[in-house]
């Protein structure tokens, strides 16, 4: 069964190299869809499309903020241009003779386009070292939100739980609605002192029992929970599917506290609501 994941967790990966030391520290929140904010150094920019393919090959919903530092060994892959230096300082010196004056120190022709050059295959093994520290990172992340997947899942069940144990007096109401309407109707109309046919009665106590029939929305619910459970034991990316159901649970639950004739029911659908609310937020943490 593949795990149910939270969206939020958080990862922190250092790797060292001989060029230096690679850094990622990633962030991800709750979000509909999926969302990458990288933060890369402006040397590494052009990466940023291959980080963010990445990213989506091990999440599917969240909003991810990615930062990545590299701190560069001393000299690490970087070649000096003797040729090029050698023409600037015979360039120099020709220079000095018409214009004696003029000061150029050693700093100045390292910072001279070329004459310190960067390692093509050196860059090209950072390059891949950089995403696959990323993929490190992804991973722990991931097994951070795998953990929490499995801890809200066992409160969901738990709160599912509940809403049965909330609905089993709904059941013996189910049976006696037509009786107990009946009644209530016949003591008001003896507390009023009005005589009515029987016939007139009970096609009040019909009117009154269908307006007050909850036997849809009590099998409804329960249809909800069974569906909830078979999401949770398929495992996988449930949030959007569970999100829709706790609308459903929100609206039955909505309607049985409209029908409720008696303060047992409404207590009943107060209780669910609760629930519901509850289930709700946990179910906006997954993926």
């Amino acid at each position: 069964m593949p795990s149910i994941k939270s969206m939020t967790g958080f990862a922190s990966v250092r790797v060292n190299l001989s060029c230096g030391q690679i850094g990622f520290d990633l962030k991800s929140v709750n979000s509909r869809y999926l969302e990458l904010n990288l933060k890369l150094p402006e040397n590494f920019k052009y990466l940023e499309g291959r980080l963010r393919e990445v990213v989506r090959a091990k999440a599917l919903r969240g909003k991810f903020e990615v930062i990545l530092a590299f701190t560069p060994a001393p000299s690490a892959g970087l070649t000096l241009n003797t040729s090029l230096l050698t023409a600037l300082t015979v360039a120099l010196g020709q220079i000095k003779q018409h214009v004696p004056e003029g000061q150029i120190n050693l700093m100045q022709l390292l910072l001279y386009p070329g004459v310190i050059a960067e390692n093509a295959t050196a860059r090209s093994e950072l390059d891949d070292a950089i995403a696959a520290a990323l993929a490190q990172a992804m991973d722990e992340l991931i097994t951070q939100r795998t953990q929490e997947g499995a801890r809200l899942t066992a409160v969901l069940r738990q709160k599912l739980d509940a809403m049965e144990e909330a609905l089993k007096p709904v059941a013996t109401q189910l049976s006696t609605l037509v009786i107990q309407e009946r009644e209530k109707l016949t003591q008001r109309l003896n507390e009023l002192k009005v005589e009515v046919n029987a016939e007139r009665l009970e096609q009040e106590v019909a009117l009154l029992a269908q307006k007050a029939d909850i036997a849809e929305e009590y099998d409804r619910l329960r249809a909800h929970i069974a569906a909830t459970r078979d999401i949770l034991q398929q495992g996988g990316s449930v949030g959007k599917r569970l999100d829709f159901l706790m609308q459903e649970f929100n609206r039955e639950a909505n309607t049985l506290a409209s029908k409720a004739s008696n303060l047992a029911l409404t207590q009943i659908a107060v209780e669910l609501k609760v629930l519901i609310e509850q289930m709700r937020e946990q179910v906006q943490n997954l993926e």
